[in-house]
């Protein structure tokens, strides 16, 4: 035990002492001094330790680790630290050459070295663009393409001819242009400084036209110096004209070139970029508080946004949701605990936009917080807490909701049972069903309401059980409706059906009309000739609930049932309405059913219907079968007082749906209803069909 506690205390300390290197090599922490040989060694020590990372099963820990290395990179590469990017870019090259590690990551150094190297890594680089490994070998000819040394134009010129292949001879010859290219603008650079001075004299001499076009050329000149890499001078002319329009700004409107100077001076420089966002985001012009958040979202590393980060609770309610929305983008889990400090904001909209980007940042810190929101408050922001909850990613989002829907109080556990079934969670279903079955009339009633996300087709039975052990109310209710949407999705209708049939069969009274109500969901005639014997049945409630199931039963097999129901003197005039209208909406909406057969019984309806607004209802439906006998049965009822203004709807929609099949026919149907004069609206409609357009 002791060896094993000595051991575990040495790896933590280890892996604290690799996070310190870390930080000081990326430039986040301050650093002793280190000579070539020491920097050499630090190097080779957070290598290591990123190397096996790198390639992590976990996407998002791995590209946390390549992003890592290429921090170190950026940080070796700035101004005035050449031991540090030439003894870098070394061992990158020793690595590439002789560890073993994962073509990717190979290619990542590659990346790496691309961006930093000079003289000393053009041997390896060579050495890779004979690699039979196709991808190494044109990450090799890009990084020497970029790299500004003499000796990788001779490297290049040489595997040019060499080549044999003709696609690689041409990708070769292109980074030759390249590098042609970049050289003549080395070349145009003293024309180019020689220019920038004379517009910089311009620009002392006030603000105006001149000194405006001026302003605008400087831009464009800088432009071109960050394409050549030459930052340094790029960052002089971008503060020489951030100072200029500053002093401006009073008088002509030259903010824009404000703009662009505080956009420049961060893309050249991580470093630099904090200062310039930083301090921009001190203005009292919320313009330039503005230009602060794009200038860090143009920096090269995350240093600017994380700076604005710190002064996230410091800001007014605009800037806060411009700088989460740029946290949001970036994804940074150091940003969480800002984001969490204005979670209560008076702004409603700096609440809501910082749910929303702890969701997109995710993370078990990020979970906890909105966790807090959609458990404990109410209105939109609670609402939007538990959205986010359910699409989360992130490390340790899913072990926090199982356990909290395991245990804690109810409030809690029901939101984030809920939680299972919308993210259906691994091993969710279990949980559900488990927890469907709690004394808790709450748990079980969230479990229920959380298991058809989750349940499927063989999952049937058990929910009849659990229903049937039911006795809350509101968990009752849930439990019905989780079995009607497991059977709504269900295949083989017959076979559940059965199943269904079974599980009546053995159940109470109470809970036998509960699953007979579910029914409708499933449909198939298995569960239909249960449902039509219960609406015939001499039990009331038994018959109230057949009724009521029947006439919202899915299938055109149930008209006749519910029309031969609706006929009979002694029925209810209740059940007789629900009957009569649960066969008409059959009718219409049954358009695989023979046409033949709906005319027929949608006639039936309308001569067994006891109320206008149920024949009216049949009317309506009517319009909706194309057929002869139905034009004329419907010009026949234009002449009853009564039913003529639906008569002519269901005519003139008739005619329209008579269009595509028989224009003749529906133009002179649209004809005599347009004749009778009805309505205006009737009259317009027709008119459209006579003119062979439907009425939409």
């Amino acid at each position: 035990m002791v060896i094993l506690v000595l051991f575990g205390t040495t790896q933590c300390a280890d892996a604290q002492d690799t996070d310190v290197l870390l930080n000081q090599l990326c430039g986040k922490a301050e650093a002793p001094n280190r000579n070539a040989e020491q920097l050499a060694q630090a190097y080779e020590k957070a290598i290591n330790y990123l190397m096996p990372l790198m390639s992590a099963d976990d996407v998002g820990s791995r590209y946390r680790n390549q992003i890592a290395l290429q921090d170190i990179g950026s940080h070796a590469s700035r101004p005035d630290a050449e031991t540090e990017r030439r003894t870098l870019a070394s061992v990158l090259c020793r690595k590439i050459e002789t560890a073993e590690m994962p073509a990717t990551v190979r290619n990542w150094f590659v990346l790496q070295v691309e961006r930093i190297g000079k003289e000393e890594s053009v041997r390896t680089l060579t050495k890779l663009l004979s690699s039979e490994d196709k991808e190494l070998r044109d990450y090799a000819r890009r990084a020497l393409e970029k790299n500004p040394s003499d000796a990788a134009m001779q490297s290049l010129e040489r595997a040019m001819k060499e080549a044999k292949d003709p696609a690689w001879k041409a990708a070769l010859i292109n980074s030759l242009q390249q590098r042609s290219e970049f050289e003549a603008a080395v070349t145009q650079s003293k024309a180019l400084q020689e220019s920038a001075a004379a517009m910089a004299n311009i620009l002392k001499k006030g603000a105006g036209p001149n000194q405006i076009v001026a302003a605008q050329g400087l831009v464009d000149i800088a432009g071109i110096l960050i394409k050549q890499q030459k930052f340094e001078q790029a960052i002089e002319i971008y503060d020489c004209l951030n100072n200029w329009a500053a002093e401006q700004e009073q008088g002509r409107n030259v903010f824009f070139i404000r703009a662009a100077a505080l956009n420049g001076m961060a893309m050249c420089d991580g470093w630099r970029a904090v200062e310039v966002v930083t301090s921009a985001m001190k203005s009292d012009n919320p313009k330039v508080r503005s230009v602060a958040v794009q200038a860090a979202r143009n920096a090269p590393t995350k240093d600017a946004t994380r700076a604005l980060t710190e002064m996230l609770a410091e800001l007014e309610p605009y800037s806060q949701q411009q700088v989460l929305g740029l946290i949001a983008d970036r994804g940074d889990l150091f940003s969480v605990k800002f984001v969490k400090e204005v979670l209560d904001s008076d702004t409603e909209s700096v609440r809501m936009e910082a749910i929303e980007t702890l969701t997109r940042i995710g993370g078990d810190e990020a979970a906890e917080a909105l966790l807090e929101i959609a458990i404990d408050d109410d209105g939109p922001a609670q609402k939007a807490a538990y959205a986010g909850l359910s699409v989360m990613v992130g490390p340790g989002v899913e072990e926090i909701i199982k356990a909290r829907a395991a245990s804690g109080n109810i409030n809690s556990r029901v939101v984030t049972i809920g939680l299972l079934g919308q993210r259906r969670i691994a091993g969710a279903l279990e949980s559900l069903l488990d927890y469907a079955a709690d004394d808790n009339g709450d748990i079980s009633a969230a479990a229920f309401k959380a298991l058809p996300a989750v349940a499927g087709s063989d999952d049937i039975p058990i929910l009849a059980d659990l229903l049937a052990k039911t006795e809350s109310g509101g968990a009752r209710q849930n439990a019905v409706a989780a079995l009607k949407s497991v059977l709504s999705k269900t295949t083989d209708k017959d076979a559940a059906g059965q199943v269904m049939i079974e599980k009546m069969e053995a159940s109470g009274t109470e809970v036998r009309l509960s699953m007979l109500t579910t029914l409708n969901a499933l449909g198939g005639s298995t569960a239909l000739k249960t449902v039509a014997d219960a609406a015939q049945s001499s039990d009331e409630a038994v018959r109230e609930a057949g009724i009521r199931t029947l006439s919202d039963w899915p299938d055109f097999e149930a008209v006749e049932i519910l029309l031969g129901i609706a006929s009979k003197s002694e029925t209810a005039l209740t059940h007789h309405v629900l009957a009569t209208r649960g066969a008409i909406r059959l009718i219409r909406e049954s358009d695989s059913a023979p046409l033949n057969d709906r005319t027929k019984l949608c006639f039936y309806a309308f001569e067994q219907a006891r109320r206008d607004e149920e024949k009216k209802q049949a009317i309506s439906a009517m319009g909706s079968l194309p057929n002869e006998k139905v034009a004329e049965r419907l010009l026949e009822l234009a002449g009853d007082a009564n039913l003529k203004a639906e008569a002519g709807l269901g005519a003139v929609e008739l005619a329209g749906n008579m269009l595509r099949t028989n224009r003749q026919a529906a133009r002179d149907l649209a004809q005599k209803i347009r004749d009778l004069n009805i309505s205006d609206e009737i009259n317009s409609r027709a008119d459209r069909i006579i003119k062979g357009r439907r009425w939409r």
